[in-house]
């Protein structure tokens, strides 16, 4: 049996790299990891449709990841991109390997998935929605990964 498992992301101080969040740096790399590293299809789960377009553009702009192949939801090839980037209203029919969750809160959708990326920020407010997933993931089995990133 498939055991789950989510990898919570402690971010650090919020700086912005150029145009970019420290956040959205991550994002780029992780997905560039798991996808051509890990050759997994990766699912972007975005709080809204304009999170999903700017993480669209970031990825198609961001050196040195500059080709990932990735398409916004219901665009694309057929069969979807290895990377798609979807929003709480859209659902992907495609199957992909990881979900990395932007969303506030779980549904069954992302619970559905065997691995998980998720992050937990420095704002108190957005922490205590992580806390709230963290237990959610945990209720449901998942073998929960802490990853403290530095404060460089």
């Amino acid at each position: 049996m498939l055991i789950k498992h989510v990898s919570f992301y402690l971010l650090a101080r919020n700086q912005q790299l150029f145009t970019i969040t420290t956040q959205e740096e991550l994002i780029c790399k992780l997905v560039y990891k798991t996808w051509y590293n890990k050759k997994k299809r990766v699912l972007i789960a975005c709080k809204n449709k304009k999170q999903a377009i700017r993480l669209d553009n970031i990825l198609w702009k961001n050196v040195p990841y500059s080709f990932i192949p990735h398409n916004i939801a219901n665009e694309g090839p057929k069969h979807g991109a290895p990377v798609e980037l979807i929003w709480e209203d859209s659902y992907s029919s495609k199957k992909y390997d990881v979900v990395i969750n932007l969303l506030t809160k779980c549904s069954d959708y992302i619970l559905s998935f065997y691995e998980i990326i998720d992050f937990v920020p420095l704002e108190e407010s957005s922490k205590m929605l992580a806390r709230e997933r963290y237990k959610q993931y945990h209720k449901q089995g998942f073998k929960l990964n802490t990853i403290q990133l530095s404060h460089s």
